[in-house]
């Protein structure tokens, strides 16, 4: 039977309980690199080169791997296209059962334990596809043409495409049914070309500035740093020791900024450092940062009316887009940013309340910043 899973509260479908080989114990001198050509009524639509994670999803690239090195792919099809989602495929009943079974796999072949992680499912990533098991994962697997945040951390990221997107972009408009199968049988031959042996730049932190001093305690810190070109997933250190023999945060994200999970103490020096995994190797670490938090607020001047100012409340959180900060100070600053550090909303307050409108933008976690009475709070927005 087909099973379907629902990502979202749109009618988006991954099927899966597919067929395998027994994975291969190879070790890799970096991503290893695989050629997918692709045809149509036995005309090339064109090749796809990927490169797997084996930092990152060390069974499932050698899974993949194994089933390579048998041509086990070769003949099956692109079995699923859902426009602005993913192309899926892989499944051996494609090569020659009947199109109501592609999908369905051999439920006796071996599988794969979930290897989730903060690697984001954006444009061009490939991941595991399963069943509601987390570990079905066999050899069916899907592209993304676009960001699917609802996956994230709920399926194996363990690969992307280098070249050739194009190609998939054809694929996933192919005239379809209503079972989202295309009309004409899309099938795949996939070839091992070599290995992608790079080592990822250390990461540039960008704030808060190196040494600075007087840091907001009143609300959590965000530190943030540049994109490294090839980085899939981000390590954080944050620590009170500046010799890193003891560190109090030590985190991955796949974003481009990583905030505090609490108000972190006042009068109180952090340092901290950041490197990347492009999926084959580890960068170095940055160069080692710190920031001091400020001081004690006194009951004077405008540390007084600091001291009186209360955190905005903000609703509906989640919301569908639409949300209203309350209870601010006149002349507050609202500041929204993306989970890659990316400002998207900046409103001069003149009012009390405020009505924020981030409608059409992708669903997920946001991250908002008021700054009123020289206090600042941070907080999430979530979009459902």
């Amino acid at each position: 039977m087909i099973k379907k899973i629902s990502f979202s509260i749109i009618a988006f479908f991954i099927i899966s309980v597919f067929k395998s080989q027994t994975a291969s114990t190879s070790t890799y001198t970096g991503k290893p690199m695989f050629q997918i050509l692709t045809k149509r009524n036995n005309a090339v639509l064109g090749t796809t080169v990927v490169e797997l994670f084996p930092n990152i999803a060390p069974k499932h690239t050698r899974n993949f791997d194994s089933l390579v090195s048998v041509k086990f792919f070769d003949t099956t099809a692109f079995h699923r296209v859902i426009p602005g989602f993913v192309i899926q495929g892989g499944d051996p009943n494609s090569r020659h059962g009947a199109q109501s079974t592609w999908g369905n796999g051999d439920p006796t072949q071996p599988t794969v334990n979930a290897e989730f992680s903060t690697a984001k499912h954006v444009r061009g990533i490939l991941s595991a596809a399963r069943d509601q098991n987390i570990n079905s994962a066999t050899s069916q697997f899907f592209i993304c043409v676009a960001t699917a945040a609802s996956l994230n951390g709920q399926y194996s990221v363990y690969g992307r495409v280098l070249s050739g997107m194009n190609y998939v972009d054809t694929i996933v408009n192919a005239p379809r049914n209503s079972n989202d199968c295309p009309l004409q049988k899309i099938e795949m031959f996939i070839t091992y070309v070599g290995s992608n042996d790079s080592v990822p730049n250390p990461p540039l932190q960008t704030s808060p500035a190196n040494t600075a001093i007087g840091i907001d305690t009143a609300s959590q810190v965000i530190l943030k740093w540049a994109k490294v070109s090839d980085g899939i997933i981000y390590h954080i250190d944050l620590t009170t020791d500046s010799t890193f023999n003891t560190i109090w945060k030590s985190v991955n994200t796949g974003n481009l900024l990583y905030v505090t999970s609490t108000v972190l103490p006042a009068s109180t020096t952090y340092y901290w450092r950041v490197s990347t995994n492009n999926g084959g190797h580890f960068s170095n670490f940055s160069p080692v940062w710190k920031f001091t938090t400020a001081a004690p607020f006194n009951d004077v001047g405008i540390k007084t009316n600091a001291m009186k100012s209360k955190k905005p409340l903000v609703y509906p959180n989640p919301g569908n887009g639409k949300f209203t900060f309350d209870e601010l100070e006149k002349e507050s600053v609202i500041e929204v940013f993306d989970l890659t550090g990316r400002l998207i909303s900046h409103i001069f307050t003149k009012e009390n309340q405020v009505h924020l409108d981030l409608e059409g933008k992708d669903k997920g976690i946001y991250i908002y910043k008021v700054t009123q009475n020289a206090v600042s709070y941070t907080g999430k927005l979530i979009i459902k």
